[in-house]
């Protein structure tokens, strides 16, 4: 008797666990809430994609791909299409997520300069194409004995990452047509 109550519990505590871990994780947005200001911040909480993922598994998704036509978005394919095209090519990404529309890359550095880092992220706040639909940040540190140090970078960097990338998302809405 004692046996099963022990295997009882144990099997609660388990599927608690399970249930819990399955649930909507904010954890993320708070930590975006830090890098983007509080209107991006409650921008990106709006676009949050709803479900879990026991509901994903036993449901099932009407569209996995991840097809530029996409209508199951919810930020603009065209802004998000472009915005990969651009830093894929050149920075190698660690974070990528089409439901809340954001790219983080991986610290890179040039090869002109091994002792600086820069790090971007982006994110596509809007779903209709627009020049404001874009939030991004720019990150660039040192080297200064052993440890990296944060270093100010020209805000023109940013706003010319941004323009490169409307740009590029005006050109594939064309195509499309």
């Amino acid at each position: 008797m004692n046996f099963k109550k022990k295997y009882f519990k144990f099997f609660i505590i388990l599927l608690f666990l399970i249930i819990n871990a399955c649930g909507g994780n904010t954890q993320k947005f708070d930590t975006f809430k830090s890098i983007y200001g509080p209107k991006e911040y409650e921008d990106m909480k709006k676009i949050k994609r709803s479900g879990s993922i026991l509901r994903d598994l036993f449901v099932g998704e009407k569209d996995k791909s991840n097809n530029i036509q996409s209508n199951n978005l919810k930020i603009n394919p065209f802004l998000w299409q472009a915005s990969l095209d651009i830093l894929s090519t050149s920075i190698p990404l660690v974070s990528i997520d089409s439901t809340s529309g954001i790219i983080i890359s991986d610290w890179y550095s040039l090869k002109r300069k091994p002792n600086e880092r820069v790090k971007i992220s982006v994110l596509v706040k809007t779903k209709e194409l627009r020049a404001d639909g874009l939030s991004i940040k720019v990150f660039k540190q040192a080297l200064r004995g052993n440890s990296w140090v944060s270093k100010s970078i020209d805000p023109k960097i940013a706003i010319s990452l941004e323009r490169k990338i409307i740009q590029k998302a005006g050109i594939l809405s064309n195509q499309k047509d």
